[in-house]
């Protein structure tokens, strides 16, 4: 009875998150109040607020669980004894097929981040980690390796290889995430869009051209 109750507040919960997923990617956030949640998910605002504590927590919990399924989903793909440079080729192409089935949550994930408030709370170490050997520094000096989710763990030891290597410049995170992520966000949602097209080929050298933007 317990675990059937557990069941059913995860799928309530889950219920609020993907209702309000799809209310962003339609509306924007300004336009998506806690009352249109309420209504798509079918859940009163007392039980919305059981689970977040306001409308920023729950933005800030569906941001979480995106970027989770993101995390999961290259790491079910990586492969650690592919030579470092095609390891980072073919993870890119595994973001770049997830942005390009995801495209609500891309376009959750781009109004997200382009709040303020956003890159204050985001993994707590973003803004005070300046390149990624401050990133590094800080999560080694601070213990905090130890509490990183198991695909956060796998992106650590996948940086900490390509800079104890050298492989990688120790450029701005955002300059990166631009080089990387960014690339595939932009590229995927133009090419859902119809504006583009590229096949496997062309793709292969497009992640090759992000590994050469960022690489030794």
């Amino acid at each position: 009875m317990q675990e059937e109750d557990n069941g059913q507040k995860r799928d309530k919960r889950e219920a609020i998150l993907q209702a309000a997923l799809e209310l962003i990617a339609e509306h924007g956030f300004q336009h998506t109040p806690m009352s249109l949640i309420s209504k798509r998910s079918k859940a009163s605002a007392g039980i919305i607020y059981h689970y977040f504590e306001s409308k920023d927590d729950l933005l800030a919990s569906l941001y979480q669980r995106i970027k989770g399924d993101m995390g999961r989903v290259w790491l079910a793909a990586d492969d650690p004894q592919q030579p470092l440079a095609k390891r980072f080729q073919s993870l890119w192409l595994v973001i770049f097929r997830y942005c390009l089935t995801h495209p609500q949550e891309m376009a959750f994930v781009e109004q997200y981040e382009s709040l303020p408030r956003a890159k204050q709370q985001d993994a707590g170490l973003r803004n005070e980690a300046r390149t990624l050997d401050d990133l590094l520094t800080d999560l080694r000096t601070q213990d905090l390796i130890k509490d990183l989710p198991l695909e956060g763990k796998a992106l650590y030891a996948l940086i900490a290889d390509l800079r104890t290597q050298d492989l990688i410049k120790d450029l701005p995170l955002e300059v990166i995430g631009e080089f990387t992520l960014g690339v595939a966000l932009r590229l995927a949602r133009q090419s859902s869009a119809g504006l583009v097209s590229v096949d496997e080929t062309t793709l292969t050298q497009i992640a090759k051209a992000c590994w050469d933007a960022i690489a030794r």
